[in-house]
């Protein structure tokens, strides 16, 4: 017969296990839609660096890597409302901001809409796991280093640091 303290014990081991698997889980499935948005903000701020047109490639980029998260949340499970309903209130809130707070030009806006996303990761990571509140403090590091430090070469910092900081992130999640 087993005891009921080691019973308790053998329930907590399981338990812990069961929520290591479920956040692993999420790590791997986050990592290639993360790689994903890497790419796109490598491209698109290299291109908003390099080229006043350039940046045209942001709402080609964002339509690509939403169709690419749809795809590939899809072939991980059915699908959850809540997780489209979550990205249209950022995306709402996100404008919201830009209009109310009367934000002007293109670089104060990418670092705005920056910052949104790094907090995004670190709320994910404060309810799925501690890997996504890193990718989003690294993210955060890249805004407040090229604003603060080298608001000239914003979109190399967010481009290079921030697009490179989520494509290492996204190989480091599928590693879980």
């Amino acid at each position: 017969m087993i005891g009921e303290e080691d019973a308790a014990s053998a329930l907590d081991a399981v338990d812990r296990t069961r929520s290591r698997a479920v956040e692993f889980r999420a790590y791997a499935h986050a990592g290639d839609i993360v790689i994903g948005w890497g790419l796109v903000w490598l491209i698109a701020n290299l291109a908003s660096y390099a080229s006043p047109g350039g940046t045209l490639a942001w709402p080609v980029g964002i339509l690509l890597a939403t169709l690419w998260s749809i795809w590939r949340g899809r072939r991980h499970g059915k699908g959850d409302w809540r997780g489209a309903a979550t990205g249209v209130t950022i995306v709402a809130l996100v404008v919201l901001v830009l209009q109310i707070a009367g934000v002007d030009g293109a670089a104060r806006s990418n670092a705005l809409i920056s910052i949104f996303v790094a907090a995004m990761y670190v709320f994910q990571g404060i309810w799925w796991g501690r890997r996504f509140a890193w990718i989003g403090l690294v993210i955060a590091a890249c805004v407040i280093g090229g604003w603060f430090f080298d608001r000239a070469h914003l979109e190399l910092w967010l481009g290079v640091g921030g697009g490179g900081a989520l494509i290492v992130s996204g190989l480091w999640l599928k590693r879980a």
